[in-house]
């Protein structure tokens, strides 16, 4: 662990130090330096809900207002045959919030996190090894990555702010022909400070294999993965892009897994209280021997230009039902005095119970269009999504404008609709964010 801290320090320090270097090219058997920096400085405002999990911001205290200040250097040195990436993520803000209809002091924060940091060794032409944090994800949908069950990125996440942390991989990329890959990937210990994907989820190793057969260039493939948990049950998915003509293809990712570690809403006896019950969250499905399903669907146009427009379609059996639904909002309501004993608990597990999305079908619609109403260097993209089960919907729209040689100005929108607590709304009604990137 010492030499792992020496190395994360050696590597900062190269960063402030590099930035204002021209690339170095490099000789034969030399490496190339190639340094890169992103700076975003932006502001933000949001509108909180109304919810039974967070009345008017008293559990959560989240922020309203903020202003940041966010630095994303890149470093990579190649010599042909060994590479070494580094990207971390430096990042300073000054928020605000309001609490039970008052307006908070302003605060700071500072946080340092390394995106990505792995070194890739090309022992042939036909086999690299890759170890460290990297984030290494595949398929066509924009929704989700339902076959990948260690990256757990979602839709939601992604925006022009987005900041992606990798995981502790050890992967192993084999060509045995021009068009039969295949991918061995291991992830070997957990990376400090990320973020939780399932509350109480205690850490094991998991491991996969990923084979890819492609043709008409590489725009068509198909692929076949499995994959087990040091501890869960394996599972097995599928994916493919086709085209079905010029500009139309046809996609899909999915995953089957017997069991599911998330966490159920589930009514129980009191047994300080005779005939009383209380809702409370538990893996009640973790030894089912139903083989669960997890997917997604979609078509994408690309036009000429390069706009393109999307549709996808969700689904997920080992999500909550209907009835799971309504049952799991009375686990997190304060207002019925059975909950109150284990109400930070069930909290705690709804607001990650181990499920990419906590429903079972939705829908998503996008659309991305370059130099829009005719302008250069002007983009402008949307997208919708609605869970066809609690009828709750998030819309995301963010326009950019390219200047000078590195400048971009940018602005995004989110805005969520539904019942109170239902589960596209979440806590965040809606937010507006402005901002600009410079490229270094």
């Amino acid at each position: 662990m010492k030499l792992r801290s020496l190395f994360s320090k050696l590597c900062l320090l190269n960063f402030l130090l590099l930035f204002k270097i021209t690339p170095i090219l490099a000789e034969p058997g030399t490496f190339a330096l190639k340094p890169s920096m992103q700076l975003y400085i932006s502001a933000s405002a949001q509108r909180l809900s109304e919810s039974k999990l967070n009345p008017e911001n008293t559990v959560f205290k989240l922020e309203d207002r903020q202003a940041s200040l966010d630095v994303r250097p890149s470093l990579k040195l190649d010599d042909g045959q060994f590479q070494l990436i580094a990207r971390p993520q430096l990042k300073s803000a000054l928020s605000s919030s309001t609490i039970d209809k008052k307006r908070q002091t302003e605060h700071s924060k500072s946080t340092a996190k390394w995106l990505e940091a792995y070194g890739n060794w090309n022992a042939s032409d036909k086999v690299l090894v890759s170890y460290g944090v990297q984030n290494y994800q595949w398929g066509a949908a924009e929704t989700i990555n339902p076959s990948n069950r260690i990256m757990h990125e979602t839709v939601d996440a992604k925006g022009i702010l987005q900041a992606s942390q990798g995981k502790n991989i050890m992967r192993l990329n084999v060509t045995w022909l021009k068009n039969l890959t295949s991918v061995f990937l291991a992830e070997t210990e957990p990376v400090k400070d990320a973020a939780v994907f399932q509350a109480e989820e205690v850490f094991e190793s998991k491991s996969l294999m990923k084979h890819e057969v492609s043709w008409n260039s590489g725009a068509d493939y198909i692929g076949l993965v499995y994959g087990a948990g040091e501890v869960s049950h394996p599972w097995a998915g599928e994916y493919f892009n086709l085209s079905l003509f010029e500009g139309l293809t046809l996609y899909t990712d999915v995953s089957h897994q017997k069991g599911s570690k998330a966490w159920y809403p589930v009514e129980q006896d009191q047994t300080a209280i005779p005939n009383a019950k209380s809702v409370n969250l538990i893996q009640s499905k973790l030894d089912d021997s139903k083989v669960y399903t997890f997917g997604v669907g979609g078509f994408r146009y690309s036009f000429e230009g390069g706009s393109d427009f999307r549709l996808e379609y969700v689904f997920n059996n080992a999500g909550w039902n209907k009835e799971e639904t309504e049952l799991g909002l009375k686990s997190i309501d304060s207002s019925r005095p059975l909950q109150l004993s284990n109400l930070k608990v069930n909290a705690t597990r709804w607001m990650k119970p181990g499920l990419e999305y906590r429903g079972q079908k939705y829908g998503l619609v996008s659309m991305r269009l370059p130099d829009f109403t005719n302008i250069k260097d002007l983009t402008w993209y949307v997208r919708y999504m609605r869970s066809m089960q609690d009828k709750s919907d998030t819309g995301y729209s963010s326009i950019e404008y390219s200047f000078g040689d590195s400048s971009t100005l940018f602005a995004t929108v989110l805005a969520s609709r539904g019942e109170e607590d239902a589960e596209l709304k979440s806590l965040i009604a809606s937010n507006a964010t402005i901002g600009i990137r410079q490229d270094f």
